[in-house]
């Protein structure tokens, strides 16, 4: 198993549920180094499309057509469109993990930089997080309630 495959779903998922009520920051933590980056990246997209702001639907739908067909343009557009939503959104932070997936971080024309490998996943799991504490007083029963979630959808 390689450090992005997400453990079998009887027995690593059960694990981190159980862990979820005294260590649910970590339990995201090793959810998000244990997962596919793809699959929990379009995992999120589509919980986002239940619940996000109306203002969110045009970047994601954004960063569908662009896991379905890759492209630079398309890039940098929903980083734009993330960047006046607000990074400090799940849509937004969606969006520059997506940004920070791929390429550069200069614009055409300047000299690639390249974010640290590690960033793109921090703002998965910082959605997470988000998705974890919305709606609830018990942010280890928002954790538990998007592993179970996630396991169904796995299944």
């Amino acid at each position: 198993m390689s450090d992005y495959d997400y453990p079998p779903a009887a027995h690593g998922q059960s694990n981190m549920q159980q862990s979820a009520d005294d260590q649910w920051e970590q339990v995201l933590t090793l959810w998000v180094k244990q997962a596919d980056p793809r699959a929990l990246s379009l995992w999120l997209l589509g919980c986002l499309r239940h619940i996000a702001h109306p203002a969110s639907a045009q970047v994601l739908d954004e960063m569908q057509r662009w896991y379905a067909e890759p492209n630079e343009k398309l890039r940098w557009q929903i980083f734009h469109h993330a960047e006046i939503l607000g990074f400090d959104t799940p849509a937004g932070a969606l969006a520059l993990s997506l940004f920070w997936s791929q390429g550069s971080m200069s614009p055409e024309g300047l000299e690639p930089v390249y974010p640290e490998p590690h960033l793109s996943g921090e703002m998965r799991r910082c959605v997470l997080l988000m998705l974890a504490t919305r709606n609830t007083d018990n942010p280890a029963d928002g954790t538990r309630r998007l592993l179970a979630q996630w396991t169904q959808e796995k299944a």
